[in-house]
């Protein structure tokens, strides 16, 4: 099998434009949480538990929707291009036939749906009835067209799962010889129906998100896009390319338990970041670092404790969520939180859980570190990030610093 390496990192999301100002709010802690403006959709309902969220750039939103029907497709071509340029690929000498691109999404194709079904009730459907031909897949085909790519191509929609599952496709094609490079990661930018969606399971915190905190009340919702390059060792090393990291072994399993809640004991949490250990023959007692789902919900939060618990079994452990600053990017989110993995295990810092004062942790967790605020200059090796989704959807990543 070939090894897998990650070369370029592309990223956009509410505390950054780019890698490197990601990078630097991440490590500092920053919030990327702010009022929804009002012509983005109203949110002075007063069933709405908030009007906050992790949100892009106003202008550069309102610059994609006027742009783009589906506003993903012109925010993926974006990062792609930003993890294409730092990963020193010249694409016009590339075998286009050997490079993939796998798309992660949930919000997929509701933007164009929802401005069709907002027409239709002011009575104009014929006027934009082009708007139903944007579906999801359609964002992985502009991807591919924009570099003339003829690859395989995935989009994938496994819920708040799909960003490591797009990772673990590409990993998969290259591991398996069937590619060379793959471009993947996920994209969403979150609407009015996915926001009234999680408002409706009461999922959405009244204030700012507080993973892993006792008092804890839900999530923030947030924007993002971010891609890597993953590439085979083999090619990587013939043009001699800087490597940020390996993946060394990708899980995906479904629980089968719920609609939206995970299993409470944490068991397939447990298995999920298990397996994908044993498949890169990592032992546990080398982990130092796992990116959490963290999403602040009661019952996420609770379970994956306990996993993580089980998984150390009192071995030291630094453990964070990121959606803390990021928010709950959906189908971008873990590729969002591999990016932050990746770039922290390569830069020498544990990323900080903000808003966090009172941790649910017990006594005998006291090998479980959360770092809180800021980054921890720390120096690691190995880590695992963590994906739960609705449906049962669970997967786990681990990555190792190259050698």
């Amino acid at each position: 099998m070939e090894r897998v390496v990650i070369t370029g990192l592309g990223i956009l999301c509410s505390i950054g434009n780019n890698l490197q100002d990601f990078k630097t709010n991440l490590k500092n802690g920053t919030s990327g949480l702010k009022q929804i403006p009002t012509r983005r959709f109203d949110t002075s309902l007063p069933a709405y538990r908030n009007n906050s969220a992790c949100i892009l750039e106003p202008e550069l939103y309102d610059d994609l929707y006027e742009k783009d029907a589906t506003i993903l497709s012109d925010l993926s071509k974006k990062v792609v291009q930003d993890a294409i340029e730092d990963a020193g690929l010249q694409m016009d000498k590339i075998n286009n036939r050997r490079m993939g691109v796998a798309v992660a999404t949930s919000v997929g194709a509701s933007y164009p749906f929802m401005r069709w079904v907002k027409n239709k009730i002011q009575g104009e459907p014929a006027k934009d009835i082009d708007l139903l031909f944007h579906t999801t897949s359609t964002i992985g085909g502009n991807i591919a067209k924009q570099y003339d790519l003829r690859g395989p191509i995935s989009t994938i929609s496994t819920a708040c799962a799909a960003g490591t599952n797009s990772i673990g496709r590409g990993f998969d094609f290259i591991s398996k010889g069937r590619v060379d490079y793959m471009i993947a990661g996920g994209v969403d930018v979150f609407t009015e129906l996915t926001y009234s969606g999680f408002n409706a399971l009461q999922a959405i915190s009244k204030g700012a998100c507080k993973p892993f905190d006792k008092n804890r009340d839900g999530l923030n919702l947030g924007d993002a896009g971010a891609f890597v390059i993953l590439e085979s060792l083999s090619s990587a090393k013939k043009r001699n390319a800087k490597i940020y990291a390996e993946i060394k072994g990708y899980s995906t399993i479904n629980e089968a338990y719920h609609a939206t809640a995970p299993c409470p004991d944490g068991g397939f949490a447990y298995s999920a970041m298990q397996k994908a250990l044993s498949q890169g023959k990592i032992d546990i007692g080398k982990v130092e670092y796992i990116n959490a789902h963290g999403t602040a919900t009661a019952a996420n939060d609770t379970m994956e404790i306990k996993a993580i618990r089980k998984l150390a079994d009192k071995r030291p452990v630094f453990v964070s969520s990121t959606k803390s600053m990021t928010g709950h990017t959906l189908g971008a989110a873990g590729s969002v939180e591999l990016v932050a993995t990746t770039v922290a295990m390569h830069d020498g810092f544990i990323p900080p859980t903000i808003n966090l004062s009172d941790p649910i942790l017990e006594a005998e967790d006291h090998n479980l570190v959360i770092v809180k605020d800021k980054g921890l200059d720390y120096k690691f090796d190995t880590a695992i990030s963590n994906s739960f989704g609705f449906a049962g959807n669970m997967s786990a990543i681990a990555i190792q610093s190259f050698t």
